[in-house]
């Protein structure tokens, strides 16, 4: 290795700029931190890429086992979310923790370092026949009885026998 590729490599390793130096810094101490806090968990990710019922094997297959931190809050049915740098929380995501299924609602914009996010505790499975005879299951979020969030980000109106 040459005087010049051996600067090179140190370089990378730090970072051409400030800012590099920086992001990189924060990156290396999240990633050394982040095990030891109280708040660093293993969840099971489901994403809306591979359908939305819970029973079926493809989404199964595809589910992702993540390790993220979990804050928690003074309400009980709502947490922060936060992910290892270059790790990713979809919007719409459905995360298995804590024997309980829980919905992202909210993402921060700002992924520079890392992703977080909201996430509020389904309260209700929601069954249903589709159009091929496929009974789905689904976690969601019912708030009043007549309106329920949708585990993939969109709302479903829930009429209860009045003729709609």
């Amino acid at each position: 290795m040459s005087v010049w590729d051996a600067y090179k490599a140190r370089a990378d390793a730090r970072g051409m700029t400030k800012r590099e130096t920086t992001l990189k810094r924060e990156i290396r101490t999240i990633n050394d931190r982040l095990p030891d806090s109280l708040s660093y968990q293993t969840v099971t990710l489901y994403t809306g890429e591979y359908g939305y019922n819970i029973d079926s094997d493809d989404m199964k297959a595809h589910a992702i086992t993540q390790n993220v931190a979990i804050i928690n809050s003074d309400n009980l049915n709502e947490k922060t979310i936060i992910s290892f740098p270059e790790e990713d929380i979809e919007n719409g995501s459905l995360v298995y923790w804590m024997d309980n299924y829980w919905l992202v609602a909210e993402r921060d914009a700002n992924t520079t370092v890392y992703t977080r996010a909201k996430m509020i505790q389904c309260n209700h499975l929601l069954h249903w026949v589709s159009a091929d005879n496929e009974v789905i299951a689904q976690w969601c979020i019912v708030e009043d009885g007549t309106k329920l969030r949708h585990t993939f980000g969109c709302e479903i109106v829930w009429h209860t026998g009045n003729g709609m």
